[in-house]
């Protein structure tokens, strides 16, 4: 039996995507990490404290605590970065956890990067989460604050 599940996520331009697309997960069900890691591209993103106190937040709404950790990759280098994630995702699999990817948040060739690094190592998360909201961009709101219509949280690896 595996250790738990270990969810992998970005800091991005705003701390809103990482924060809420873990709400909508915890909301829903969808897996109950048990570690949280943070990639946070420095120093052109801004710092993650806000979003690690926010996942402290969440979490304690629904009764757990995952351990949250923050490491920080340098801005632009998306092939050191998806070497990042494969590192961490390898260990964390060696260990017996599976692994959760929140791709919301990050920017597009940083996410591509470490999809395809994933993929080459044979390494298939159990999860794939994306929160999609309808009518553009992001908003600047707390998950239960964006209508639920508006918003579908997407497992692009564990269904729908």
């Amino acid at each position: 039996m595996g250790r738990g599940t270990a969810y992998i996520t970005f800091a991005g331009r705003s701390v809103w995507a990482l924060l809420n697309t873990y709400h909508a997960v915890l909301r829903e069900g969808r897996c109950l990490p048990d570690e949280v890691h943070i990639i946070a591209e420095t120093p052109c993103m801004p710092g993650p404290a806000t979003a690690v106190e926010g996942i402290g937040i969440i979490s304690r709404r629904y009764v757990t605590s995952p351990a949250v950790s923050v490491t920080t990759v340098p801005c632009g280098d998306f092939a050191g970065a998806a070497g990042t994630v494969l590192d961490l995702a390898r260990r964390r699999v060696a260990e017996g956890y599976e692994i959760a990817l929140d791709i919301t948040p990050g920017r597009k060739a940083l996410i591509v990067s470490a999809c395809l690094a994933l993929a080459d190592a044979g390494i298939a998360p159990a999860h794939i989460f994306y929160l999609g909201l309808q009518g553009g961009g992001p908003l600047p709101l707390p998950h239960p604050m964006i209508p639920l219509h508006l918003q579908t949280l997407h497992d692009l690896a564990g269904g729908p």
